[in-house]
């Protein structure tokens, strides 16, 4: 009983721990330029957590995946932003372009390339903390082949968010608690699973 307890504090803790460093790097890239290389240094950590090193030293390798990964991933955000932007632009003037009768059809379409441009900068977290490519352009290949790969997986992880969302508009003091860790820790483990099956770990 004292070690399932004990197990259980332990876990909560890392979990915690790593929240805070996060939010520490994310702030220390004055928010815009550090919310990508925080992100990325977070999964690279639960990375190594899932393949069964829980204990290595958190602070400074989580110093050096946010510096290692800092320009290259905000070369993606950057890429990110424009894409979303482009989206919401196409999103906000249909009904100025389009004839009435058409905008469902539009909308449709627009919806199905917003999620797979989500799920693909989504899935580019786990790429970067799991794979090490030359080409920046590689990590945007490999985050969309998954999308398309293993449509059921993508299913699940936008239902994880989903749910995730609900949790952080209904239940903030649970969203708090939990922080963005927890949502990181089950994205990597699912494509983790994914990387395994096409042998890639």
């Amino acid at each position: 009983m004292g070690r399932i307890i004990y197990l259980i504090a332990d876990t909560v803790y890392r979990f915690i721990a790593l929240n805070i460093l996060w939010l520490l790097f994310f702030v220390m890239g004055l928010g815009v330029f550090g919310i990508m290389p925080a992100t990325v240094a977070l999964f690279r950590v639960v990375r190594e957590w899932i393949k069964g090193d829980p204990h290595f030293p958190l602070f400074s390798n989580y110093l050096k995946f946010y510096k290692g990964e800092f320009i290259r991933s905000n070369l993606l955000g950057a890429f990110f932003a424009i894409v979303f932007y482009i989206i919401y632009v196409n999103f906000s003037f249909v009904t100025y372009f389009y004839q009435e009768s058409i905008h469902f059809y539009i909308y449709l379409v627009i919806f199905g390339i917003g999620t797979i441009a989500v799920m693909t900068f989504l899935n580019t977290f786990s790429v970067m903390a799991h794979f090490e490519y030359k080409k920046t352009s590689q990590y945007l290949k490999a985050a969309a082949g998954l999308v398309f790969a293993r449509p059921l997986t993508a299913l699940l992880q936008l239902f994880w968010l989903f749910a995730y969302l609900l949790v952080a508009i209904n239940f903030p003091k649970i969203f708090i608690a939990i922080g963005i860790s927890v949502f990181a820790y089950v994205l990597m483990s699912i494509n983790y699973s994914v990387f395994k099956k096409y042998n890639a770990v």
